[in-house]
């Protein structure tokens, strides 16, 4: 009889146990946002701009002798703009943008040191890409 007892306690507990779990569970956070309780994992515009533009003041210091500060602001978000239009994932795109416009800056100033020039003149084209004129 003991036994039997214990498991119907051991069995309330457990029934107890599932509806406070169940409500925690519904309540979570991820089940609210319309994705069926998966994370979001879509482009995060405030964090991407956040990213870019201290990749833009780190280029700027880096390059602040040989190019002027509008030329690296446009060339990095035109990598952007160049990566977002076929990225599927776009977590990482302002590391991948800042890291494209690196070396095309690097690509600008060693031009430029060579032919004795201070900056070269870019042009954006229709298509947002960035070219040297």
């Amino acid at each position: 009889m003991t036994t039997h007892v214990m498991t119907e306690n051991l069995a309330t507990e457990a029934e107890t146990r599932s509806a406070r779990t169940a409500g925690r569970h519904a309540m979570a956070p991820a089940a609210g946002n319309g994705m069926n309780g998966s994370l979001p994992t879509g482009a995060n515009q405030i964090v991407h701009a956040h990213v870019l533009s201290r990749g833009v003041t780190d280029l700027q210091a880096k390059y602040a002798e040989a190019l002027d500060g509008g030329l690296i602001r446009r060339t990095v978000h035109a990598a952007y703009r160049e990566l977002n239009r076929t990225a599927r994932l776009k977590t990482y795109l302002p590391t991948l943008a800042l890291n494209q416009a690196e070396t095309r800056l690097r690509e600008i100033a060693d031009r430029t040191a060579a032919a004795g020039t201070p900056e070269v003149e870019t042009v954006e084209t229709r298509d947002g890409m960035t070219t040297a004129a």
